[in-house]
């Protein structure tokens, strides 16, 4: 029964009556505050009720001084606000009688007294029980007045005798003993505890009601993290016969989500695991609303790879056929794809098979509903992703179902349709299923007529099947549907075309190098200059630079076409300028090219050479670049160069460790101009004449040698 159901019909004008009620004892002042509700839930009357500041003061200090005492009175409080903060308006009076943070105090308070109640009657010891600390009483005072007749002893006595009438099935709960409960008063504790946990979850979901309509406000919201709303929320979720608390509960966790401070909270007090046994809910909106929590956790990796351990992947995938919750299924399941390990999990069962017949059915249809055109992209992405595994592009592949996804994918012009094509393409068990398809992939690729998005899906298809292990004859191909000028053309930088459309021409251009027709003609086409032009306006993207050195590696590979890429074109000087590169695989893949450039017969070979030597001493040559600067001119004719020029590099010989023994010889080490050029830096320092030098080097002995070869042997 409402708590205004039991009292009679409240009138507006009557509301100082009411408010005075406030001031006697429980029995009145519930009765006061059922009164007061009944206006309030009429939305008219809260501008009135908003003015009227005695009313406000008197519900805040009861409900700050009274509310342990009763739940009643603490839920008819309770309930006024939330017709309070239904309207933003009156958003400032709840924030001013600071009511949000008492209804936390009252629900934390709540919670652990239904703990203890629970304990008692499971007959446990009691191991959690509330503070026993009252929550601070309002510092605005309570205006005293006298009863209405009688003296005030008469009125303590009367206000004893109601305490004591006024009995609560807390007290029984918490006075009962364990040792000496018998069966029936067992069967009574239990139906007591029902009605105060119906009476409780009344209280609570009025409660968060109210918070959930004042978080709107930012800085509302952060005082309640502070307090550690999210604690209370799951705390709350226990209570599973609740429907309706546990639907509100969820939908304010939903909201508070989007934070990643709640989130992280979340994470830490085991949401996930509180949220999974509600997925089996028969309640449509309470699974409703618990898919997109569980959508909103799935941004954070942590969550989801914890949904994958409590084995939630199946529930997800049979939510898949309901009308209703497919939506949500889809986006979750999007989410969870993106990790390869999981994708793996999504071929243990027909679920990739379904997925991709759904998908046919619904590709550009008109579906009306939730599970409208948004849920068909949804599932078009997850299938997207779930191309890159490799088992699954088979079963997507498998029983014709790659010749229907085709036909779909050119009817409509779909670009998402082709990049799943284009996934199913990169296995190497899928390669063979293209031949059939090459000329039309071909065909919209130079027939001008299809959208530039499906083109470069096209051309990155096309690319990873053009190969003759394919049984392709790759030259035919080539030119019958004149690839080479579609390549020139998109290369020009005076085309101005789209990054991602020279980008996939390069790629083709790379493909189609595989054959050595096709990379002489393309070579004699200008292919290198184009390249090179358009490595030139697109230095800065790496996946393009790393693309177009490879399409050079690719024409390297036939003599005829690497003759004419060294000869007429700079690609050999890009390639050396790429050495060093930050780019680890750029600088892999220029190092294969210049390998092969280094064994032709040019004047390239000799540049390389000393390229490299520069490229891998290049520290050590810096230290020579700065001490030749800042030398004296007294050595500066004796240095060598600050860097080795290929002459010298020709002509003489470097020290290994195969010439050791000349490092032994002490005239080879001490002899002709070192030897005098040390002599002369030793004399000009007044450190030793000529004299002293020569008897120290004349004065030797074997056993010096011996020494000096040893320990230069253990410096090497």
């Amino acid at each position: 029964m409402s708590p205004v159901e039991s009292v009679p019909i409240a009138i507006l004008n009557h509301i100082d009556e009411y408010v005075e009620l406030l001031y006697d004892d429980i029995p009145e002042k519930i009765k006061g505050s059922a009164l007061i509700l009944q206006l309030a839930r009429n939305p008219e009357n809260l501008i009135e009720l908003a003015r009227n500041e005695a009313l406000l003061s008197a519900l805040s200090r009861v409900l700050r001084e009274e509310w342990k005492r009763s739940i009643e009175l603490s839920t008819n409080i309770v309930y006024t606000f939330f017709c309070f903060s239904t309207y933003i308006e009156f958003h400032s009076v709840i924030i001013q009688y600071k009511i949000g943070s008492l209804c936390m105090d009252v629900i934390d308070y709540e919670l652990k007294r239904y703990d203890q109640w629970k304990e008692k009657v499971d007959g446990k010891k009691t191991a959690l029980t509330p503070d026993k600390n009252e929550i601070p009483k309002s510092r605005i005072p309570e205006p005293k007045r006298r009863p209405k007749s009688g003296t005030w002893a008469v009125a303590d006595v009367n206000l004893q005798k109601a305490r004591s009438l006024v009995s609560s099935y807390h007290e029984d709960l918490c006075n009962a003993s364990d040792e000496l409960l018998s069966k029936n008063d067992e069967e009574q504790l239990k139906r007591k505890l029902k009605a105060l946990s119906k009476r409780q979850e009344q209280l609570l979901r009025v409660a968060f009601y109210m918070l959930l309509n004042i978080a709107d406000n930012v800085k509302v919201e952060e005082k309640m993290h502070k307090k550690d709303i999210v604690g209370l929320l799951i705390g709350a979720m226990e209570r599973h016969s609740n429907i309706d608390l546990l639907i509100l509960i969820v939908s304010f966790l939903q909201k508070l989500s989007i934070f990643i401070e709640n989130k992280t909270s979340m994470g830490t007090k085991g949401i996930i695991e509180k949220l999974a046994p509600l997925l089996d809910s028969p309640n449509p909106d309470l699974v409703n609303v618990t898919l997109k929590l569980l959508f909103n956790l799935t941004f954070d990796t942590k969550l989801r790879n914890k949904m994958i351990k409590l084995n939630m992947l199946p529930k997800f995938i049979q939510f898949t056929s309901d009308d209703k919750q497919i939506t949500l299924a889809m986006k979750i399941l999007y989410h969870l794809s993106m990790d390869d390990r999981v994708k793996v999990l999504f071929t243990q069962s027909d679920c990739v098979k379904l997925l991709t017949d759904m998908l046919l059915l619904n590709v550009n249809s008109d579906m009306s509903g939730e599970a409208g055109p948004g849920t068909t992209d949804v599932l078009l992405a997850l299938c997207v992703n779930l191309a890159w595994n490799e088992r699954a592009a088979q079963q997507m592949t498998s029983e014709g179902r790659l010749r229907e996804i085709l036909a779909r994918a050119f009817r409509h012009r779909n670009a998402m349709l082709m990049k799943l094509v284009r996934n199913l393409s990169h296995h190497g068990q899928n390669k063979l299923l293209f031949v059939e398809f090459v000329g039309d992939l071909s065909g919209a690729i130079t027939s001008g007529e299809a959208p530039e998005e499906f083109v470069i899906e096209c051309l990155g298809t096309l690319s990873n099947i053009l190969n003759p292990n394919n049984n392709i004859d790759v030259f035919a191909v080539v030119e019958r549907y004149n690839l080479i000028p579609y390549i020139m053309k998109v290369l020009d930088p005076g085309e101005k075309c789209d990054g991602e459309v020279v980008l996939a021409g390069v790629v083709l251009a790379g493909a189609i190098c595989v054959e050595e027709r096709c990379a002489s003609a393309l070579a004699g086409a200008g292919g290198g200059h184009a390249l090179v032009a358009s490595l030139r306006h697109r230095q800065a993207d790496d996946e393009h630079v790393l693309q177009t050195v490879f399409a050079f590696r690719q024409m390297l590979s036939h003599p005829r076409a690497a003759e004419h890429l060294v000869a007429n074109t700079e690609a050999p000087a890009y390639l050396i300028d790429l050495m060093q590169d930050k780019n680890v695989e750029i600088r892999k893949m220029c190092d294969s090219c210049l390998d092969i450039i280094s064994q032709m017969q040019n004047e390239w070979a000799t540049r390389i050479k000393v390229e490299r030597f520069r490229c891998h001493n290049g520290q050590w040559l810096s230290v020579v670049e700065t001490l030749g600067a800042e030398g004296g001119a007294g050595d500066a004719a004796d240095d060598l160069p600050p860097y080795l020029s290929a002459e010298y590099l020709t002509t003489h010989r470097l020290t290994t460790s195969d010439s050791q023994a000349s490092l032994n010889d002490d005239t080879d080490s001490f002899s002709g101009e070192d030897y005098n050029r040390a002599n002369s830096r030793n004399t000009q320092d007044g450190q030793s004449d000529d004299l002293g030098m020569s008897d120290s080097l004349s004065g030797k002995t074997l056993d010096d040698d011996a020494q000096f070869s040893k320990n230069l042997n253990v410096f090497a």
